[in-house]
C-alpha cells in the first residue's frame, strides 16, 4: 500500500449557519486518478480551497504531500 498524496480527515466547514461540508474524509495514493463531482452547492470548491490552504475548516484535518494544508503557502504551488 502506498503512503497517501492527498488527505481529508474530518472535514467540517460552516459558512454563518450553512453547513458547507459535513466529516468529509478520503485519501488519495501516488498514481490514483481521482474523481470530484457533484452538483452545484455540494462543497466541492470548498474542499479544494481548504486542501490548499486558501480556507481554514471548522474541524478536521487535511495534508498534500504530506504538509498540512493550514501551513501551505503560494510558493509550493
Amino acid at each position: 500500500m502506498n503512503t497517501p498524496v492527498i488527505v481529508a480527515q474530518t472535514i467540517r466547514k460552516t459558512f454563518n449557519r450553512t453547513v458547507a461540508l459535513d466529516d468529509i474524509s478520503f485519501s488519495i495514493e501516488k498514481g490514483q486518478i481521482f474523481g470530484f463531482l457533484g452538483p452545484s452547492g455540494s462543497g466541492k470548491t470548498t474542499t479544494i480551497n481548504i486542501l490548499t490552504g486558501q480556507l481554514r475548516a471548522d474541524s478536521g484535518r487535511s495534508s498534500i504531500l504530506g504538509q498540512d494544508s493550514r501551513e501551505l503557502t503560494n510558493q509550493e504551488f
